[in-house]
């Protein structure tokens, strides 16, 4: 631009004469307004658009500081909410979202059977029990018969299907005695998961010959923990339960079975299991897990309507072990996690609730602020500012509000996600590999940017609603009635999901307080727990197992402080062992109960009370007729409340018969939670009438039963000095450990209802105070007129209760559908407990109105002389 005016000058100058000054003016008035043109040509250029962002950001920047109590208490609110909310996605992101470590994973699938009827099938062992099934009625998940295996391949709906068993081996031989986990997999087991090792080779067909060698695959864990990465390992011989087996791979570093996430201590062995012909032609054993990868051009769906029609077709054939039978198939991630789905997904609602809450919190912040910038904006818009400028610069300030929350949260977030990660019970899968990646990054900047946008938006339209003549009025209150009305709203809102999360936390807390009062039939107090698995290298026999243990359980006796000693297959709350039995008088229907093969101090141990009939004696031997003792909830459930003693029993065709001698009470073996099944205790010393193995020591003591740990295991070692003892916990710990995940979600729940009882409680003061605020004047002029500052407050007071009224009954609402989402957590207590939804409306009640009180109080006490200045 300068050029043109330089040569229009000259050119005027050259041809009109004159100086040079007349003829640079001359030719400044021609080429126009200067700045006009330099904004055109801006505007060419296109940059006038972020040019403008930069002044509204710089612009909120500056008015944010200007008001550091306003800001931060709003960062600190979305801290708060976007916090709890980075930490509890991480762990669903972690546990339920983010695809398994392998490949193609979606392919993968989790195979089990499943007895849908009342009976299950006769002649069939549960000791693979999976549990209760939640999705199909109730129906008893159990683990697969190998037997009926080669049925569910011949589908052709799997690419591989391989079957995999947890257990535990004693590694000896190389350093300090250890039991670790081990997995016994069959020959397909690493084809199904497409995983290579890091070194050597993984088992094949070979390895699973008669007479083959014993092959071991470690995982690259062990192999730097317990070797030091010493690749001489590579084909070395190790002993697992006493027996040599040769390391043939190594397990890439990372890789994790699909029974890992169930597990808080690693997997370290992969031993190649070939099945013996006993176990392949009994349909009735049920001891294996199973994983397939689906074949191409099959899904979960068409796989299981191929798995029906086997199933339908083994159960016509077969009734005696197929019978009521069913073959359920499920995406391995959803099976691996079904157990925490609902807690999980509880807890993301009910933060959700609480970011909510927070944002609310933060958009009443804003109304008032823009309120309070009324008569700005009016000059604003009296000097020629559009409301699209406006309205862009309030949601610019609420967006940099939200993205310094935002920040802040997930500072905040990190940090609770380590707590909950330490807190949380070992039984969450895969909860040791949450943290904070790019997807929590996502949903948090995503959550912080639409905060900043939907809950800036009515300041936003709050603030362009202004008029120039307000400037001119000399006041800026106008429009305060509307804005009272959204901040009421928003309170309404704030109440009502604070009475939802209040509610449910209050639904925990009195199931998990009925919990802690159910008496679990027994006596946990000072028993000391342990496992000794024998290894059958050395232990060949169930009668050398059972001289150990009653070597063991005499000198054991003589130690002091010791005031009884048991041993058994295992101890309560230690699992279990089920089986199917029949009457004589009812040969074709089978029963179940949980059995348990025990020594003759096991009730005393134990604390269990003989109710009828005589206990286990020493007499009762291999040789003996073979005899029992049950609980009560055997003659209650099998046998219509007939009395049990003399009653008979056998668990196959070809079993013994087993005679009832003794009846003891009832108890809760698998915890609090559990319900009381029929119970049969057999003699330990009767080996032929039981097929599991003795695994469990226990004694009871008159002091701290821990302080016994040492001298147990050096009576051990004495007699056997490659033996470890593991698993060393009082029954109490157990109790303890049992109710961790029940404890956890309490916890995080009350924790979530606190938040938003106090966030809406700053809503509630919020808005009373601003209604005070608003109808000073008016109060003023009340009292100046005479009226009872009692009936002010009251006045002041019954507007909050409305509010509060109307929050509370929309909330009471809402927690009868949020409840009903979370029956599957509560014990003892309904969804719709009437107890617990008047404490928590008259708590939230009390609490909100005591919180409106402080202002009512401010309003009774105003000075009716500023009606007068107001006027």
């Amino acid at each position: 631009m300068r050029l043109h005016v330089e040569l229009r000058a000259r050119a005027t100058q050259k041809y009109e004469g004159g100086s040079e000054e007349r003829a640079r003016q001359a030719a400044q008035r021609q080429f126009g307004n200067q700045t006009q043109w330099k904004e055109t040509s801006r505007d060419m250029w296109g940059w006038n658009s972020l040019e403008t962002l930069q002044q509204d950001v710089t612009y909120a920047m500056r008015m944010l500081r200007k008001t550091p109590i306003f800001t931060i208490v709003s960062v600190l609110t979305l801290t708060l909410g976007i916090g709890m909310n980075t930490a509890v996605f991480s762990v669903v992101d972690a546990v339920m979202l983010r695809g398994l470590p392998y490949h193609d994973a979606d392919r993968l699938v989790s195979l089990w059977e499943e007895v849908n009827g009342r009976e299950d099938p006769a002649t069939m062992s549960s000791s693979g029990a999976r549990g209760r099934s939640a999705g199909r009625g109730g129906a008893k998940q159990l683990s697969i018969s190998p037997a009926n295996m080669p049925d569910y391949r011949g589908t052709k709906v799997f690419a591989n299907l391989a079957e995999y068993d947890l257990t535990q081996m004693n590694l000896t031989g190389s350093g300090e005695p250890a039991r670790l986990y081990c997995q016994r997999i069959t020959e397909r087991f690493f084809d199904v998961l497409q995983v290579s090792p890091a070194r050597g080779r993984l088992p094949g067909a070979d390895d699973l010959k008669p007479g083959a060698d014993e092959v071991a695959v470690i995982a690259d864990g062990l192999w730097k923990r317990r070797f030091g990465q010493d690749p001489a390992l590579l084909g070395a011989t190790i002993l697992l339960d006493s027996r040599p087996h040769r390391v043939i791979g190594i397990l890439p570093e990372g890789f994790e079975s699909p029974s890992q996430y169930q597990l808080k201590d690693p997997i370290d062995f992969y031993v190649p299991v070939s099945l013996p012909q006993s176990m392949l032609t009994n349909r009735g054993e049920h001891l294996m897990q199973s994983v397939g990868r689906l074949a191409d051009g099959h899904t979960v769906k068409s796989a299981q309507a191929a798995l029906d029609t086997v199933s339908s077709a083994l159960s016509a054939q077969f009734p005696a072990t197929n019978r009521n039978l069913r073959a359920s198939i499920a995406p391995l991630r959803d099976d691996i996690t079904s157990s925490v789905r609902t807690p999980l997904f509880v807890m993301l609602g009910a933060v959700g609730f609480v970011v909510l809450i927070a944002c609310i919190n933060v958009a009443n912040l804003l109304l008032v602020r823009a309120l309070a910038r009324r008569k700005e904006t009016s000059v604003r818009f009296a000097l020629g500012a559009t409301r699209l400028r406006i309205v862009r610069e309030f949601l610019v300030e609420s967006l940099t509000l939200s993205l310094l929350g935002c920040a802040a949260g997930l500072l905040f977030g990190s940090w609770l996600l380590r707590w909950l990660i330490a807190l949380a019970p070992a039984n969450i899968p895969r909860l040791n590999q949450a943290h904070l990646d790019w997807r929590v990054f996502t949903v948090s900047a995503a959550l912080a940017t639409a905060t900043g946008i939907l809950f800036g938006c009515i300041p936003a339209w709050q603030a362009s609603q202004a008029k120039p003549v307000d400037a001119l009025r000399g006041h800026g209150q106008s429009g305060g009635s509307q804005t009272l009305r959204w901040r009421s709203a928003l309170t309404i809102v704030e109440i009502a999901l604070s009475m939802v999360l209040l509610i449910g936390a209050g639904l925990l807390l009195r199931s998990f307080a009925g919990i802690a009062g159910v008496d679990l039939g027994f006596q946990p107090e000072r028993v000391l727990a342990m496992s000794i698995n024998l290894p059958d290298a050395r232990y060949g026999t169930a009668a050398e197992r059972l001289r150990f243990f009653e070597t063991l359980e005499a000198r054991v006796r003589t130690l002091p402080g010791v005031n009884g000693v048991a041993f058994a297959n295992r101890m309560p709350l230690r699992g279990g062992w089920s089986s199917g039995f029949t009457f004589p008088d009812a040969p074709d229907r089978t029963h179940e109960a949980d059995f348990q093969a025990v020594s003759t101090g096991y009730f005393e141990t134990i604390g269990l009370q003989l109710v009828a009939g005589r206990a286990i004696r020493a007499e009762d031997r291999t040789g003996q007729p073979a005899v029992a003792v049950v609980n009560l909830a055997f003659s209650r459930r099998l046998l219509g409340g007939k009395a049990a003693l003399g009653e008979r029993f056998r668990r196959g065709p070809q079993a013994p018969w087993i005679t009832v001698v003794g009846v003891v009470n009832d108890i809760r073996r698998g915890g609090k939670t559990e319900d009381m099944r029929p119970q049969v205790y057999l003699p330990a010393a009767q080996t032929e009438i039981y097929p599991v193995r003795l695994a469990d020591f226990a004694i009871r003591s008159s002091g701290d039963p821990r302080s016994l740990a040492k001298s147990i295991q050096t009576e051990v070692v004495a007699l056997d000095k490659d033996q470890p003892v593991t698993a060393v916990r009082t029954l109490d710990e157990i109790v303890t450990a049992s109710l961790a995940q029940r404890r956890f979600q309490l916890m995080l729940l009350l924790l979530f209802a606190a938040a938003a009882l106090g966030l809406a409680l700053i809503g509630v003061f919020g808005v009373v105070a601003h209604v005070v605020e608003q109808r000073t004047p008016e109060l003023g002029i009340r009292l100046a007129l005479g009226a009872n500052p009692g009936s002010v407050m009251r006045m002041i007071l019954m507007q909050a209760g409305i509010l509060v009224g109307v929050g509370l009954a929309t909330g009471i609402g809402g927690a009868l559908a949020f409840s009903r989402s979370m029956e599957s957590l509560l014990f003892g207590v309904t969804a719709t407990d009437w107890r617990t939804y008047t404490i928590a409306t008259l708590m939230l009640a009390l609490v909100s109105l005591a919180a409106s009180a402080i202002p009512a109080r401010r309003a009774s006490r105003v000075d009716p002389l500023i009606a007068i200045r107001y006027e």
